[in-house]
């Protein structure tokens, strides 16, 4: 059960193995944002819808947060974009692109995707409307809520980094959008299901979400729509749900991939837009190796030298 890394090292300072088996060096970054230091992190945050880039020197680790748009409400509260976050994960002297996905505007749309390499995070899936729709499921994101005319209907199923919307047998109300960190409630006597919450912002450093305790979240379902009092949005930027005749905004928060909340005003409310947001140490891992050191990549045929703890590739 154990792994091992096999690596030749060679005469004259000479190491031959995959890139993947190169050690973890320092890197530099640039971007089309204006990166901040937080104590030993450097951390770009990319807040703005489309595309943009990120510019890589050297090769080593980054940790990243990606997080796709939310979903869009009809009666039934909108699902939260996936959110998927790791450490360790490695980067070489590339340029990356980087995608922000836009909430679904108003009714029945799902948020956009976002991406940073091979990380996808789709946007959350819109609540159900009309006659009786159990919601939309997109993806990796979480689920839309369900809204009922009378019989038992299932919230939308979540992906994997998402969970489920919350069910409706009321044809006066409806479930809540699925958060990163929980299904949506379903219906419950009288009253509406709230959206599901979303998950703490695990970036060391960033105030990027929905603050809470001197905490910030993301990725809160939106509540569904009802015929009494007001639904809740999950803790993570997502919009609550309203009662008939309530003109309200009930959309998700930005960079949050938050639900929009429901209402019988279908297409009221808009998800939050997502985010990404990647960070490193800002002097890297050590590396040792003495400097002069080369090593010859045999998946990818470049070679890198190291020097002052960075490998650039020859």
């Amino acid at each position: 059960g154990s792994e091992y890394i096999i690596m030749e090292f060679l005469a004259g300072n000479r190491i031959r193995g995959t890139l993947s088996e190169i050690p973890n060096g320092k890197i530099t970054a640039t971007s089309s944002v204006t990166p901040t230091i937080s104590g030993t992190k450097t951390i770009h945050t990319f807040t703005t819808t489309g595309a943009s880039t990120f510019n890589v020197s050297g090769i080593g680790a980054v940790q990243y947060l990606v997080v796709g748009g939310g979903g869009a409400g009809e009666q039934g509260g909108g699902g939260a974009g996936a959110v998927r976050t790791a450490t360790g994960f490695s980067v070489v002297p590339e340029t990356y692109t980087i995608t922000v996905g836009a909430g679904g505007v108003g009714g029945n749309a799902n948020g956009d995707d976002s991406i940073f390499s091979t990380i996808t995070s789709n946007g959350g899936a819109d609540g159900g409307g009309g006659g009786g729709d159990n919601g939309g499921g997109n993806g990796n994101a979480s689920g839309g809520g369900g809204y009922s005319k009378g019989s038992l209907v299932t919230g939308a199923t979540g992906g994997a980094y998402g969970n489920d919307g919350g069910d409706s047998s009321s044809n006066l109300h409806a479930g809540g959008g699925g958060g990163a960190g929980a299904v949506g409630q379903n219906y419950t006597s009288g009253n509406s299901g709230d959206g599901g919450t979303g998950i703490q912002n695990p970036i060391v450093g960033s105030t990027i979400g929905q603050s809470s305790g001197g905490n910030y979240y993301i990725g809160g379902g939106g509540g569904g729509a009802g015929s009494g009092q007001n639904s809740s949005g999950g803790l993570g930027g997502g919009a609550g749900g309203v009662n008939y005749g309530n003109n309200a905004d009930l959309s998700g928060q930005a960079n949050t991939g938050g639900g929009a909340g429901g209402s019988y005003n279908t297409g009221q409310g808009s998800g939050g837009s997502g985010v990404v947001i990647i960070s490193y140490e800002t002097n890297g891992s050590t590396v040792n190796l003495v400097d002069g050191s080369i090593f010859y990549t045999t998946d990818t045929n470049k070679s890198y030298v190291l020097s002052s703890n960075t490998w650039t590739e020859l």
